[in-house]
């Protein structure tokens, strides 16, 4: 037994002393460490920080003078004695027609309606507001109950425009040409163009009439003077084929443009509502009202031109007859 606790003791020691060789080789390496550590952490590293970036405008500097470039002698003199000339006097007898441009309300347009007339016929309703076309919006009073409300005020002033207009042009032997595609009121429109002694178009627009014309017919054709759409659409957010094609051809055009439609391409846009019977009613009316009345017009004036020309022949026959017979 005691042969075996001295082998047992000598093992404990051995393995003693083996872990105090240990711990002796820990102790010298970790301290090491630690002193190469905080050797680490102790230097000071300097931080460059980047310099801000600074944006110098450049600015031009507007040298302004104050002294205006004065016009040569020459000119100051030429310039007083420069004729005042009139190119419309120089360029235009006073024919009939122009004594018509000179009045500024000479077919008396103004008296056919008022607004009170455009409140009875219901020409102020518009469309829903879904529908709002947004060029239409500067002739839009308000909504009501989600339906758009056109200002009658803007509306009146636009149609004695192109009422004025219309009869300056037939005033001048021009032609008018009536068009719409409404099925509801084609005959009306039809019956309108007939009692004024022109042109309808209210059924389906062939693509080019206008702008192909040449092929389409062999004959030599007139196009009309002004074309007035009384609807301007096809259907409901489909524009009339005629439209664009006028645009093209330069030819003036009058439409009623609901708040739907779109006005750029009419020459003369009267907004106002294009679905109820009694405004198109009244539209068709002024319509046949101003070209009936520039035709009067036309005639009277002619009539008169005719007559002063045969007193001015008479007259001149006479004062001829005269001079001869002093010869004699």
């Amino acid at each position: 037994m005691a042969s075996g606790c001295t082998k047992k003791l000598k093992v404990v020691k051995i393995m003693f002393n083996k872990l105090k060789q240990v711990n002796s080789l820990a102790g010298t390496c970790i301290p090491l460490l630690h002193h190469q550590r905080a050797y680490k952490t102790d230097t000071k590293v300097k931080v460059v920080l980047p310099r801000p970036l600074k944006i110098d405008r450049i600015y031009e500097e507007k040298v302004v003078s104050d002294q205006t470039e004065k016009p040569l002698a020459k000119e100051v003199e030429l310039a007083d004695f420069r004729p005042k000339v009139n190119v419309y006097e120089s360029q235009h007898n006073d024919t009939p027609e122009d004594k018509a441009l000179k009045h500024p309300d000479f077919f008396k347009v103004r008296e056919m309606v008022d607004i009170h007339a455009l409140y009875k016929n219901r020409v102020y309703f518009g469309h829903h507001q879904g529908c709002r076309h947004p060029f239409m919006v500067p002739f839009l009073y308000g909504v009501r109950q989600d339906t758009d409300i056109i200002d009658i005020d803007k509306t009146l002033p636009r149609l004695h425009l192109a009422l004025n207009f219309i009869a300056h042009t037939v005033y001048r032997g021009g032609i008018v040409l009536f068009v719409s595609r409404n099925a509801q009121h084609m005959p009306l429109v039809e019956k309108t163009a007939q009692n004024c002694g022109e042109y309808s178009h209210c059924r389906f627009w062939k693509g080019g009439l206008l702008t192909n014309i040449e092929r389409l017919f062999s004959n030599l054709t007139r196009y009309p003077d002004v074309v007035i759409f009384v609807h301007t659409q096809n259907s409901i957010g489909n524009e009339h084929t005629a439209v664009t094609e006028c645009g093209k051809m330069l030819i003036p055009t009058v439409g009623i443009v609901d708040s739907n439609c779109n006005p750029t391409f009419i020459t003369y846009p009267i907004p106002g509502n294009d679905d109820s019977p009694d405004a198109v009613k009244l539209y068709c009316k002024l319509f046949e009202q101003t070209i009936l009345r520039a035709k009067e017009y036309r005639k009277r004036d002619m009539l008169e031109s005719v007559d002063k020309s045969q007193a001015e022949g008479k007259v001149v026959g006479e004062e001829s007859s005269k001079s001869m017979k002093m010869k004699h």
